[in-house]
């Protein structure tokens, strides 16, 4: 009646870039809670959807067996990875589970003057702001001078006083002309953001989009 053990839970490589494939394992163990064969096991991330797992040998027809799953890592920072067996009586094990650090390709190290980080940056409606910022790599910290590392400079309205706001509804800003993204050497790059005159009297929170799916920290503006 009890459902098979899991044990030695790992996922390789750890940590992993986000939007490559890793692979996890472990150890499915039926043999001290009933001696079932084990029927199947399976896996899930940050408590999402169950996902099936392979035996490692190719069959799941002992005891105690070792089970294999690839998956892609679709976020930064730690996420929860958690395994699952159950026997050949239909009995379910607990889960256990394993960190996997997920790091993004890009490492961004913040916006630069004029825009002030963690404070409010007020400015006037329609003006063009200088966006400033740096990107290197999170793996040697080489300066990243490809332009397809930027996807795009967004931003969405919140309001004045509480600042909630939300941001699916964030919209992709433009520039004056069509050079409005510029590399600057060193992993320095900039974006001339045309701001709307329908921002005046207004605050809008601002962020950029990159390559491998990380946006930035928001900076809160406040237009008059």
């Amino acid at each position: 009646t009890q459902g098979p053990l899991t044990s030695a839970v790992a996922v390789v490589p750890n940590p992993a870039t986000v939007n490559t494939s890793v692979t996890v394992t472990a150890t499915v163990d039926d043999t001290t809670t009933g001696a079932s064969i084990i029927q199947s096991a399976e896996f899930n991330v940050n408590g999402g959807t169950w996902t099936a797992m392979s035996a490692s040998d190719g069959a799941f027809d002992t005891t105690t067996e070792g089970v294999t799953a690839p998956f892609t890592v679709t976020e930064g920072g730690d996420n929860n990875v958690c395994v699952r067996g159950t026997d050949a009586a239909s009995n379910l094990g607990e889960q256990v589970c394993t960190t996997l650090t997920g790091e993004y390709l890009y490492k961004f190290s913040g916006f630069r003057p004029p825009i002030r980080m963690g404070k409010e940056n007020r400015v006037s409606a329609p003006r063009t702001i200088p966006v400033k910022w740096k990107l290197t790599l999170t793996d040697g910290g080489a300066p990243v001078s490809d332009p397809s590392s930027f996807v795009a400079l967004k931003s969405y309205a919140v309001d004045c006083t509480t600042l909630a706001g939300d941001p699916a509804t964030a919209v992709v800003e433009k520039g004056p002309g069509k050079s409005i993204l510029r590399y600057l050497g060193a992993g320095n790059w900039l974006f001339n953001w045309k701001t709307s005159k329908n921002y005046r009297g207004s605050c809008r929170m601002l962020f950029v989009e990159f390559s491998d799916g990380q946006l930035s920290p928001t900076v809160l503006f406040r237009f008059r």
